[in-house]
This record gives structure tokens, C-alpha cells and sequence, in this order.
């Protein structure tokens, strides 16, 4: 009998610990920022922090039409060099969305001035993030096709 009891206590516990867990998660802040990781280390940027420049310039779609947009964001390169990372043009940098989409840029792309943005607003709208709240976009001009225009942009892996 004792031990039904116990079990019974354990079960109970159990269960509240996890809907207080769930609660906890769907309560807490939304994550809205991006991740920068070099070397070993990981450096959070908040999106509301973020220096704003106004940039435009044309993407080409899968079907080569192409389409100009207007964007507030900042250079990738000047983004970095304000969190001391350094690249070099030999360096290989990974762009992932939240929903784990990944693109590849060169060290050179991100070094070619007006080249390479992180846009936090497009054509004078809010980007969203996958879950709502605060997003970004990684915005590669000069591309045939806009396939590295990684929506939900999250962490940037610089190596």
C-alpha cells in the first residue's frame, strides 16, 4: 500500500512539473536576435539594437523575374567588425533560418562592399520571424537566384 502511494506522489509531481515547464516555455520572452558564432564563442545581437542603415537593390527569383525592395538592415561586414569577429576573404560564412534553412557565402562576398545585408524591415514592413515578433532576412545582391535570401535568419556561423 505504501508503495502505491509513493508511485502515486511521483506520478503527480511528474506532471506538474511538466505543465509548469510548458507554461514556463509558452510565457517566456520570444528569442529576437541573432546569433554570431567564430572561434568557439557565441555573441547575441538584439534586432531593436541593431545600427539601421536604408539599402535597396533588385533579387531574381527561381523563375528569373526579378524584383527591386527597399530595406532597412545593416552590412553584414560592419555587423561583424562591431562584434570584433574578422573575416578574411578565404573565410566561409553559414547563414541558418529558424527553421534550419542554410546558405553558404564566401569571406569576399561579405568583404564586397553593398553586397551582403542583414534586413530587419522590407519595402517598409516589418520582417517576422518564424513564430511571430521581431525577424530578419540575409540579403545577397548580385545572385541569378535568391536562394541565399535566408528568411528567418538566426545564426551565423563564421569560420
Amino acid at each position: 500500500m505504501k508503495k502505491k502511494w509513493m508511485i502515486g506522489i511521483i506520478v503527480l509531481l511528474a506532471g506538474v512539473a511538466a505543465v509548469l515547464g510548458f507554461m514556463n516555455r509558452q510565457n517566456s520572452p520570444k528569442d529576437e536576435g541573432l546569433l554570431l558564432q567564430s572561434s568557439g564563442s557565441t555573441i547575441a545581437v538584439s534586432f531593436e539594437k541593431l545600427d539601421q542603415i536604408t539599402f535597396e537593390g533588385d533579387l531574381v527569383n527561381g523563375k528569373g523575374e526579378v524584383s527591386h525592395h527597399e530595406y532597412k538592415g545593416v552590412e553584414l561586414n560592419a555587423l561583424l567588425e562591431a562584434n570584433r569577429i574578422t573575416v578574411t576573404e578565404d573565410s566561409v560564412l553559414t547563414a541558418t533560418s529558424e527553421d534550419n534553412y542554410s546558405a553558404e557565402l564566401s569571406g569576399a562576398e561579405v568583404l564586397e562592399a553593398g553586397k551582403v545585408y542583414v534586413a530587419v524591415s522590407a519595402d517598409g514592413k516589418m520582417l517576422e520571424g518564424l513564430e511571430g515578433g521581431q525577424g530578419a532576412q540575409l540579403i545577397v545582391f548580385g545572385d541569378s537566384n535568391s536562394k541565399r535570401a535566408v528568411r528567418y535568419l538566426k545564426t551565423i556561423d563564421i569560420r
